[in-house]
């Protein structure tokens, strides 16, 4: 792996071994997002997630996010670790900032993080779909 290739992989890494861990950590503090969400999704998928703590899923999630995002940042099957990072781009950002439910200045706050993951997703993808 070239040098710049490493830094370039560690740099968009870093927020998701950050922001996983944190996850992994707080996950009681992000269980409301959770539930939230489970609630707007099809019976044929709230029903199997609906079995399953919220708590639990914040914590997978956290966890898988770090573990992709080290894996990706180390070289280690980038294209199926930014794959991972990117499938949990989608319901991270759903959830997470829906601006579309806001108003004034925390409107415009979710808009950035929004526009922010939608960017970090695009990054992922070029990464899932660059051959050596």
């Amino acid at each position: 792996m070239s040098f710049s290739k490493f830094i370039g992989r560690s740099l968009l890494s870093s927020m998701f071994v950050v922001g996983g861990v944190n996850e992994f950590r707080n996950a009681e503090k992000m269980t409301g997002m959770v539930d939230a969400l489970k609630e707007q999704l099809p019976d044929a998928i709230s029903g199997p997630l609906g079995t399953v703590d919220s708590e639990t899923l914040v914590k997978l999630n956290g966890a898988t996010m770090a573990a992709a995002a080290s894996t990706l940042a180390l070289g280690i099957l980038p294209r199926l670790s930014a794959a991972v990072l990117a499938a949990q781009m989608v319901p991270v950002t759903v959830a997470g900032h829906p601006f579309w439910k806001k108003d004034g200045a925390e409107r415009q706050g979710n808009w950035i993080h929004f526009l922010k993951n939608v960017s970090l997703t695009g990054g992922l993808l070029l990464v899932s779909a660059t051959k050596k």
